[in-house]
């Protein structure tokens, strides 16, 4: 697995979007605040975060990369298991919370105790991890790959 020289340590950017689904569920965390309801204020202003990762060509069709994403504190790993299909999970393994991977054809592969999960649903291959990855929402926009978080 290869890293983007732009992965390391960056902070990973913040987008703006319009009148979208930011702005949607901007609006309703106000609405939801302004009735007291800040529990769900603050889930749905959580929701609307969607984080800019890399660009599309950064990630090699058939491998992944692991980016840090600063504003939810998390370490990802995108795969592009066929050209053009491109998905996002925890690079932490569900067995030990290791970060120590590497993708093996179209697998991914915990080093600290061989755990193997698949690069398109996260799915368990291989124990003895038996809970799989958790995958997160993944959209492109003109070549660039932006991930967004569910609190």
């Amino acid at each position: 697995m290869s890293e983007c020289p732009t992965s390391r340590s960056t902070e990973v950017e913040e987008t703006k979007l319009s009148l979208s689904r930011r702005n949607f569920f901007a609006g309703f965390a106000l609405a939801a605040t302004s009735l007291g309801l800040t529990g769900i204020a603050s889930s749905a202003e959580a929701a609307s975060k969607k984080y800019k990762v890399c660009a599309t060509k950064d990630i090699k069709v058939g491998g992944g990369t692991r980016f840090w994403i600063a504003g939810q504190e998390k370490m990802i790993l995108v795969t592009q298991p066929k050209k053009d299909v491109f998905r996002a999970f925890s690079a932490n393994c569900t067995h030990n919370g290791s970060l120590e991977q590497k993708i093996v054809g179209n697998t991914i592969e915990c080093q600290s105790h061989f755990a193997r999960f698949d690069t398109t649903t996260g799915a368990v291959k291989r124990g003895p991890a038996v809970i799989p990855l958790e995958r997160y929402a993944l959209t492109i926009e003109k070549k660039f790959i932006y991930v967004t978080f569910k609190k």
